[in-house]
């Protein structure tokens, strides 16, 4: 396993050791408290110089809960692992995402669906895995599909769950030179 990826599956306690917080006043919710007292945080990500914010409630421990949420998602959408989709062996952790269809009468080759839900601890470590397939496959959709055994609308809406992803995966497909998802 890369070291991303034990990032991405870690607890959140362990994420936190190695990260840098920051606590300081923003703009936002607060009413009479605004910009009084510092709820806001900063995570700097020390291994990666990754860094995500939370700020959108009045509670510092929500808004660190928040901002460790995004730091798993920089992470997964900004540090990439090569794959190679010809011999793609899928992690376990990845296997718990992926479930058997029944027997396709469409005859098509897709065997598994990719089922997992953005509040789900294994989302940003599923999306990482993609998106590395996604980038090995030169950004074919059909291509990835292919690599990971499931359909192609099926891993295009994977991949639109969370707008970060899909910003991720348009500009893998914009570096290979093909036109956006719609």
């Amino acid at each position: 396993m890369n070291q991303r990826d034990k990032w991405l599956l870690c607890d959140k306690d362990d994420l936190l050791k190695d990260c840098r917080v920051d606590a300081y006043k923003s703009p936002g919710p607060g009413g009479q408290r605004k910009n009084k007292v510092e709820t806001a945080i900063r995570l700097v990500h020390k291994p990666s110089g990754l860094s995500a914010q939370g700020q959108a409630t009045r509670s510092q421990r929500q808004n660190k809960s928040l901002a460790l949420r995004n730091l798993q998602m920089h992470i997964a959408c900004g540090l990439r692992t090569p794959a190679d989709p010809e011999q793609l062996e899928i992690p376990a952790e990845i296997s718990e995402c992926l479930q058997p269809i029944g027997n396709s009468a469409s005859g098509s080759a897709a065997k598994m669906r990719l089922t997992v839900s953005t509040g789900n601890r294994l989302f940003w470590a599923a999306a990482a895995f993609v998106l590395d397939v996604f980038e090995a496959s030169g950004g074919k959709l059909a291509d990835a599909a292919r690599a990971i055994g499931v359909s192609t609308s099926n891993l295009a809406s994977f991949l639109r769950r969370h707008r970060a992803l899909l910003a991720a995966a348009q500009q893998i497909r914009k570096a290979n030179g093909h036109s956006p998802l719609k």
